[in-house]
């Protein structure tokens, strides 16, 4: 008997896209040539299952199906010939050939369809197996993505389904329905994510969920998906090695084991290639970072420590894998990843002329459980070296790409494990991209193996401390960062004397910290004598030069200097553009700072126009989630605030935060102050309620990190009662101000600006209520002590006419005119 496509499982769940695709080629009238239409794609994806569906729904559509075992040649020709067979009289001798010779003389009008079912090796040829006739559409299911060369009218690549589809085929396996408990639906979405969408991984883990579940006194009781879940992370491959007990559509491999036919027939050299990339992240793995590590000979970047010798059996390796004679052969790694490609288990794509590699999260994680504890950590040795020997991350377009490939080995890495190179080259990486707390701590490992070594006080280790002060200013911890880097420009003044270019980094560092710190005057003196002594001994056209009058000029601002502030910044975007270019990533922060500053001399328009156009290539070049490129957003919001554009400055701001509240944590000092603008833009927006919350949350933030007494914590406490006032909760807005005011005569004085502020904020609340004697009083401590203030403040009008109005609800005409005559005069 001829064979049958095997029955569409129960859980079948129809992926949209790739439905529609079959239904527009295969349904639609027949075209002018024949159809001969490959499904490609990894093992257990639902190729055979998608064929099974179709030919359900559309039997009718065929006068005669031909289902076809390809998994061998031999089984093809069993297949056929028994197919040949059954068509009766006259056929009970035919051979294969006869039946291809009885399908290529389908008659005019007629419709047959034949199916060539995982055709998976890629020695098999298939074309003289294929009939030629119009009448007979061919379809093709393959591991083997070459397969899709012999389409005529389309290729379908089926990859990983859509992730609502995914969470049903999971839903119907394991017999649950909707709705979920809150954290089911949280358990099922992770595990979704774990398991890539893919099909056979998804029934397997649905199947054993119900399988486990039970019924007691006739209450369903499930295995839960938050149980499978745990058990999943410790127990994964365990679990996808497993093999259904009773699959309803006889399809009973583990998903494990579905992968385990394609790793079986590929060259060791792609295995290795393969097991090395399974430890960065499996999506967005540039080539160019293999390439430029073996041109480097995979050699550290940085030398602190010597390396072992069993070091040099992963460097040779390494070569042997992507190297031909010792040197780079871009055609030899072309060739293991176009026959990775051919089995699915990896993608590629290009991104600005950069071949970039993507393989499934099950295959990834599939790679790894494959390996033994030994070769494991051979593998991951491998992984690590090429991204330290890759050429010290100097290329700023491919920076970003890194960052969930650093991460992501070292999520896998005890860090006392790794060698001093590697965790000073990863923690100088994550500096840059901004993710500092874990920089430091790599950084402190490196330096703590140095002293181990009895390097502490040699000039590496002084390379690594420079690096570490700099990592912590990032991080906010202010005092840690100058303490080390007084200490690092000491040594470098003794060593190299005052006038060495690495004297004058360590020393434009320091001012970077007094800068941060609002020690504008001592920022200056020091970035000042940086920059004049960097044009003598660099030349005035250096890159370090120009970074320095950068940094200065960003004093300038701080201080109100903005004419000179603006002329210094467009000499250095002058300068930077003509070496490394209008948009490396250095040369778009001057930019953004220049826009700062036409903000703050009322340019809007230019400095909009500018921002717009540094947030736009930083998002491309180094990724929206730098630091640099969030402080670029951040800087938008700020014109837009300036221009009482405050629904698109409040958005940015928000989007800024949690992305700030994400990488740097909830209590960074950018954090703060990036919540501490937000609280104004709402508040221009009178959103009260949602202002006194984050008003709350960041006054107690505040007090914590700097004190109740710290002037930022005090102006955040004023931004808090002023949120109470314009909801009328008098008690806590007039309690708050009270307590603001009282300690802002302690620590600023009577006289301070902020402090008459405060008083003025505590006499319009009593005003709000009627108190016109309390308001009165301290409206009039106003403007005692401003009289003899030289200028007046710049709202003192406003002061005199409050109080002129406190006097005249008292009925005190005289005291009221005698102010309306001071109100002439000034």
């Amino acid at each position: 008997m001829a064979k049958t496509a095997p029955a569409v499982t129960p859980y079948y769940v129809v992926q949209k896209r790739p439905w529609e695709a079959m239904i527009s080629h295969l349904v639609k009238p027949l075209h002018s040539r024949q159809a001969i239409f490959p499904i490609t794609g990894i093992g257990g994806c639902g190729k055979t299952q998608l064929v099974s569906y179709f030919l359900q729904e559309y039997s009718s559509l065929f006068e005669q199906t031909i289902y076809v075992d390809a998994s061998s040649s031999s089984s093809i020709k069993a297949d056929i010939q028994i197919w040949a067979r059954s068509l009766g009289d006259g056929h009970d001798r035919d051979a294969w050939e006869d039946g291809v010779r009885a399908m290529s003389s389908v008659a005019e009008g007629k419709r047959w369809v034949l199916i060539f079912d995982n055709a998976d090796d890629p020695t098999l040829d298939l074309v003289h197996f294929l009939p030629k006739n119009r009448g007979v559409t061919i379809i093709i299911t393959s591991r083997n993505r070459d397969v899709g060369n012999l389409s005529t009218t389309f290729h379908l690549e089926l990859g990983e389904m859509e992730t609502e589809e995914a969470i049903e085929v999971l839903l119907q396996a394991a017999r649950r329905q909707k709705p979920l408990p809150l954290e089911e639906v949280k358990s099922v979405q992770t595990l979704t994510g774990e398991l890539g969408c893919l099909a056979v991984a998804l029934v397997q883990a649905g199947t054993y969920c119900y399988q486990m579940s039970s019924t007691i006194n006739g209450v369903f009781q499930p295995y839960t998906f938050n149980q499978y879940l745990s058990l999943f992370s410790s127990h994964r491959a365990g679990l996808m090695k497993k093999v259904q007990p009773s699959p309803l559509d006889s399809y009973c491999r583990g998903a494990y084991t579905t992968l385990d036919l394609s790793f079986n027939l590929i060259p060791q050299k792609s295995r290795d290639f393969l097991h090395v990339i399974s430890f960065w992240h499996h999506t967005d793995i540039p080539l160019d970072i293999l390439a430029s590590a073996a041109k480097n000979g995979f050699q550290d970047s940085f030398t602190l420590l010597p390396r072992p010798e069993a070091h040099k059996a992963t460097v040779d390796t390494l070569t042997n894998i992507l190297c031909l004679d010792g040197k780079w052969s871009e055609l030899q790694v072309q060739d293991i990843v176009r026959n990775l490609r051919s089995f699915s288990l990896l993608s590629s794509t290009s991104i600005n002329d950069s071949l970039f590699l993507r393989m499934h999260p099950l295959v990834q994680s599939w790679s790894r459980d494959l390996l033994e504890t030994q070769a494991n950590q051979s593998y991951i040795a491998m992984a690590i070296q090429v991204l330290v020997s890759c050429g010290g991350y100097d290329d700023f377009r491919l920076d970003h790409y890194l960052l969930s490939h650093v991460l992501g080995l070292l999520d896998q890495t005890n860090m006392q494990t790794l060698h001093a190179n590697e965790a000073f080259s990863a923690g100088t990486y994550l500096k840059t991209q901004g993710q500092y707390r874990k920089a430091a701590e790599l950084l402190e490992t490196a330096l703590k193996m140095m002293k181990s070594a009895g390097k502490e006080d040699s000039d590496e280790a002084l390379v690594v401390k420079s690096y570490l002060s700099t990592t912590y200013l990032g991080d906010g911890r202010w005092d840690e960062a100058e303490k080390l880097e007084v200490e690092v420009l000491e040594r470098r003044k003794k060593q190299l004397g005052n006038t060495n270019p690495d004297t004058l980094q360590a020393a434009g560092n320091l001012a970077s910290v007094y800068y941060v710190q609002g020690r504008w005057e001592e920022a200056e003196k020091l970035e000042v004598e940086v920059s004049e002594q960097q044009a003598k001994v660099l030349g005035p056209e250096h890159l370090s030069t120009i970074t320095s009058r950068s940094n200065l000029a960003s004093i300038y601002s701080q201080q109100g200097r903005l004419d000179i502030a603006e002329e210094m910044y467009l000499e250095a975007v002058r300068l930077r553009c003509k070496l490394p270019g209008d948009e490396h990533p250095e040369t778009l922060v001057i930019k953004g700072c220049l826009a700062t500053t036409y903000r703050m001399q009322g340019k809007l328009t230019e400095a909009e126009k500018l921002q717009l156009d540094v947030v736009e290539k930083m998002a491309s070049i180094i990724g929206s989630e730098h630091p640099d490129a969030l402080h670029a957003t951040d800087m938008l919001a700020s014109i837009y605030y300036a221009q009482n554009r405050y629904e698109e400055a409040e958005i940015k701001q928000k989007e800024v935060l949690d992305r700030r509240r994400r990488i740097s944590g909830p209590q960074h000092p950018d954090t703060l102050r990036l919540a501490e603008r937000l609280i104004d833009t709402l508040q221009k927006q009178k959103k009260w309620s949602e202002s006194e919350e984050l008003g709350s949350s960041l006054l107690e933030q505040k007090t914590q990190l700097l004190g109740e007494k710290h002037p930022e914590t005090l102006g955040i406490a004023a931004k808090l009662a002023n949120a109470y006032h314009a909801q009328e909760n008098w008690v806590k807005a007039e309690n708050l101000q009270i307590d603001v005011l009282r300690k802002r005569r302690e620590v600023l004085g009577e006289d301070h600006p902020d402090t008459l502020q405060a008083t003025l904020d505590l006499a319009c609340i009593y005003s709000a209520q009627k108190r016109w004697e309390e308001s009165a009083s301290l409206l009039d401590s106003i403007v005692q002590r401003t009289k003899k203030m030289e200028p007046n403040p710049p709202n003192i009008q406003d002061v005199i006419r409050l109080l002129i109005t406190a006097y005249e609800k008292l009925e005190k005409q005289t005291e009221a005119q005698e102010l309306r005559d001071l109100m002439k005069e000034q």
